[in-house]
């Protein structure tokens, strides 16, 4: 699903990382960790095409991340940034950024989706409130949700976890595990949340 060979990237004269070799599998769940600054969001930002390497290739789904395809590569990946504070008024709006959720929407799959809210302890009835009510670890799992809901194999996930407590957290991580054992999909999740990271089939130290 994805692959980096012989990986770098820097800023200027800031090496993050150099000749990383990194390899996820399909149905593989593979946790990033490390201490802050060492390039963790930018390497998931690397893979999506928005930062350059210095060195080396990355592959996603078969795709080389490159001009040519970097759309076909982003049609491959859900992503949830750490921060997002998008000018939205009620949840619907919120989740609108990732999932397109209607009123038209089949009848089955609005019951999935409410399925996978219940599945990271969110109540539906949360659609309907304005954002300014939603808490951090709210908006967090929202869009988590809409991520989990569309049909893209690999999941980029940055701090996912980051404003949730213990309970909410073991909930997110069964369902981003489940996601990628039973559903054939795979994740790369940047944290530092050893409650996530013990879910993971292996942790990368950056």
């Amino acid at each position: 699903m994805l692959y980096l060979r012989s990986a770098s990237l820097a800023f200027g004269d800031r090496q993050l990382f150099r000749d990383l070799d990194l390899h996820v599998g399909r149905g593989q769940m593979v946790g990033v960790t490390g201490e802050s600054g060492c390039g963790k969001t930018s390497l998931l930002r690397a893979v999506l095409g928005f930062v350059p390497l210095t060195a080396g290739t990355i592959e996603v789904c078969g795709f080389t991340l490159d001009a040519r395809h970097i759309h076909d590569i982003r049609q491959q990946t859900a992503y949830v940034p750490q921060e997002l504070q998008p000018p939205v008024t009620i949840g619907h709006d919120l989740l609108k950024l990732t999932l397109d959720l209607s009123a038209n929407q089949p009848h089955a799959e609005r019951e999935r989706y409410q399925a996978l809210m219940s599945l990271v302890g969110l109540d539906p009835s949360l659609l309907e409130l304005s954002a300014a009510k939603l808490s951090g670890g709210q908006r967090q799992r929202l869009l988590l949700t809409a991520a989990l809901s569309l049909p893209k194999p690999l999941l980029l996930l940055d701090e996912p976890t980051s404003a949730l407590d213990e309970d909410s957290t073991q909930r997110v991580g069964l369902a981003v595990q489940q996601a990628c054992h039973e559903g054939n999909r795979s994740a790369l999740i940047v944290s530092h949340d050893p409650i996530l990271l013990a879910l993971c089939d292996r942790v990368l130290q950056l």
